[in-house]
C-alpha cells in the first residue's frame, strides 16, 4: 500500500493534535481537581451527579430552614420563660396578699409588685422577634397581639401557626398564638370561682374541692345564687351547661358544704345579700386571660378595705386569681414542654442531615473528584505520547528519496 506525501503528513498532524487534546483534557483534571468538568467528560457519571448535587442542595435547604425554626421557636422560649418567672413572682406576691392583717397601705405595695409582674407579662405577650415580627400574633406578625385598657385586653392576633418544611417528611410548627398561651388552660385546669361584681354581702369561698373528677358533670358550669338574707337566706345551684336546677331555694348557713354537681363542692362563708351570685367554670374563656386577671386584681388591691363587703371582695378576687395563675402555669409550662419536643426534634434531624450531607459530599466526590495520582501518571504518559507525536512527526518531514543514507 502507498502512502501519499499529504496523507503522512496528515496522519502525523492527527497524531500531534490528538496527544495535544488528551494532554489538554488530563491538565484541565489536574488544574480543577475534577474528573468531570463537562457532561462530555462522562455522561453517565454527570447525570448521576445532577442528582445527587440536587439531593444535597435539598438536604443544606432543609438544615437552614431548621436553623430559622430553632431560632424562631427559641425566640419564644425566652419570651414564655420570663412569663413563667413572672407568675411565680405574682404567685408570692398573692400569698402575702391574702394575709388579713395587711393595712392598706401594705396593700397598694404589694399591688405596685402586682403591677410590675403585669407589666412584665404584657411586654412578652405583645414582644417582636429580630425582624420585627409579633412572636405571639399567629399570622398578624405586624398586629399587637393584646390591645386595650388594663382588664380589659383583648386578644388582636389570629389563630395561624407558622409552619416550616424542616424535612422531606416533615412540618413543625414555629409559633403559638397569644390566645393559646395567655388566655388558655389545659384540660387539667383547676375551677375557678367568680363572685358576681354586684355582690354585696359579706361571702367569701373557703374551699373548691373536687370530690370526683370522673363524674359526668365534672367540667360543667355551675351558678350558685342566694336569695333572701341572715337567717332567712336560701341558695339555688344550676348546671348552666345543661341547664338543669340542681338545688332550689335550700336553706344557706355560713360554712356549710354546697354541692356543684356530682363532681364538685364548695364551702361558702359569711352572710350573703339578696341576689348575690357566684360562677364556677373550668377554664372558662371569661376565666382564662391572666392579663386580665392580674389587672384587675391590682385595681381590687389598691381599694380600701372599710366594709365586710370590702373585705369579701378582696378575698375572693384574691382566691380567684390564685387559681387563675396556677392554670395560667400550667398552661405556659404545656406549650413550652410543646416548644421542647419541637426543639428536640429539630436537633435530632440535624443530626440525621449532619450525617446525610457527609454521605453526599463522599458520594459526589467520588463520582466528580480526579484521581490524582492516577491523573498525574496518565499527565506524564500524555507528554511522553506527545513528544513521541512530535519527534515521528519531525523525523517524517525530513525523509526524502534524495536525502543522504
Amino acid at each position: 500500500m502507498r502512502l501519499s506525501t499529504n496523507t503522512i503528513y496528515a496522519q502525523g498532524t492527527q497524531s500531534i493534535l490528538d496527544q495535544q487534546t488528551r494532554v489538554s483534557q488530563i491538565g484541565e483534571k489536574l488544574a480543577t481537581g475534577k474528573r468531570i468538568n463537562k457532561p462530555s467528560d462522562d455522561p453517565r457519571g454527570a447525570a448521576q451527579l445532577l442528582d445527587m448535587q440536587q439531593a444535597s442542595q435539598i438536604n443544606d435547604q432543609y438544615a437552614s430552614t431548621r436553623s430559622t425554626a430553632e431560632t424562631q421557636l427559641s425566640t419564644e422560649e425566652n419570651q414564655l420563660n420570663q412569663v413563667t418567672t413572672a407568675l411565680d413572682s405574682a404567685k408570692q406576691a398573692l400569698v402575702q396578699a391574702s394575709n388579713g392583717t395587711l393595712s392598706n397601705a401594705d396593700r397598694d405595695s404589694l399591688a405596685n409588685k402586682l403591677d410590675g409582674v403585669y407589666q412584665q407579662m404584657l411586654s412578652a405577650a405583645n414582644a417582636k422577634d429580630g425582624n420585627g415580627d409579633a412572636i405571639f400574633a399567629g399570622y398578624s406578625s405586624s398586629a399587637t397581639a393584646f390591645t386595650g385598657s388594663p382588664g380589659n385586653l383583648v386578644y388582636s392576633g389570629d389563630q395561624g401557626q407558622r409552619e416550616l418544611q424542616v424535612d422531606g417528611s416533615r412540618r413543625i410548627t414555629v409559633n403559638d398564638p397569644g390566645s393559646s398561651v395567655f388566655a388558655a388552660t389545659t384540660a387539667n385546669a383547676k375551677y375557678v370561682a367568680t363572685a358576681d361584681g354586684s355582690n354585696s354581702g359579706s361571702t367569701t369561698y373557703a374551699s373548691l374541692d373536687v370530690v370526683a373528677s370522673n363524674a359526668s358533670d365534672f367540667g360543667d358550669t355551675f351558678k350558685l345564687s342566694f336569695s333572701g338574707s341572715g337567717s332567712s337566706a336560701t341558695y339555688s345551684v344550676v348546671d348552666q351547661t345543661t341547664g338543669n336546677t340542681l338545688v332550689s331555694n335550700a336553706a344557706y348557713q355560713s360554712g356549710q358544704q354546697i354541692a356543684l354537681g356530682s363532681g364538685l363542692q364548695t364551702t361558702i362563708k359569711g352572710d350573703p345579700a339578696n341576689g348575690d351570685s357566684y360562677t364556677f367554670a373550668k377554664g372558662a374563656s371569661s376565666d382564662s386571660n391572666i392579663l386580665n386577671a392580674l389587672a384587675n386584681t391590682v385595681a381590687t388591691l389598691r381599694q380600701p378595705v372599710d366594709s365586710p363587703a370590702a373585705q369579701a371582695k378582696l378575698t375572693n378576687t384574691i382566691n380567684r386569681a390564685n387559681r387563675q395563675v396556677d392554670n395560667s402555669l400550667d398552661n405556659v409550662l404545656s406549650v413550652r414542654s410543646n416548644l421542647g419536643t419541637k426543639l428536640s426534634a429539630l436537633d435530632s434531624l440535624d443530626n440525621i442531615g449532619d450525617t446525610q450531607s457527609v454521605t453526599d459530599k463522599q458520594n459526589i466526590s467520588k463520582i466528580r473528584d480526579v484521581d490524582m495520582v492516577s491523573a498525574i501518571s496518565d499527565f506524564s504518559l500524555a507528554k511522553v505520547a506527545l513528544q513521541a507525536a512530535q519527534q515521528t512527526f519531525s523525523s517524517v518531514q525530513k525523509m526524502s528519496l534524495f536525502s543522504q543514507g
